[in-house]
């Protein structure tokens, strides 16, 4: 299990950089391995299986990047919807620009780091990568390609 400082800087920075509300994740417990954070959702059956040896569990939601924290694009494709901040509606031809390896060029008012991708209000499909007033996308090509399907 991760530990408890874990556990207060995940969220902590979920607050400050997204807005996302610490709340949201009292159902769930979180797990280190190396630099990756997985996110499990609590359930009464987890004293049965703890005799088990187990090599992974739950959804991986966080690794260590260089100096930031990145979400996975299926933590963000989840809980993202719920972002107050650091989040950025593009259109369909803006996505498809910036998955081409192109950036664009944006003033967004906050620190560098990562920034939520949505196609409309509610749509999350990833991450973009803003530096030095540079956008570019941190969405894998494969994960694009399903949400796109899904529409």
């Amino acid at each position: 299990m991760a530990s408890r400082d874990d556990r207060l800087a995940l969220l902590a920075y979920l607050e400050i950089r997204f807005g996302v509300r610490p709340e949201l994740f009292e159902d769930y417990l979180f797990f280190r391995k190396q630099k990756s954070w997985w996110i499990f959702r609590k359930t009464p059956l987890l004293a049965d299986v703890s005799r088990m040896k187990i090599s992974r569990m739950g959804v991986k939601a966080f690794q260590q990047v260089g100096r930031f924290i990145k979400p996975t694009t299926r933590f963000i494709q989840t809980f993202g919807h719920h972002a107050s901040k650091a989040r950025l509606v593009v259109e369909e031809g803006q996505l498809l620009e910036i998955m081409e390896g192109k950036g664009f060029d944006v003033d967004l008012g906050i620190d560098p780091g990562y920034v939520i991708l949505s196609l409309g209000e509610r749509r999350v499909v990833g991450l973009g990568l803003y530096v030095n007033g540079l956008l570019r996308s941190q969405i894998s090509k494969k994960a694009l390609k399903a949400e796109m399907i899904q529409e």
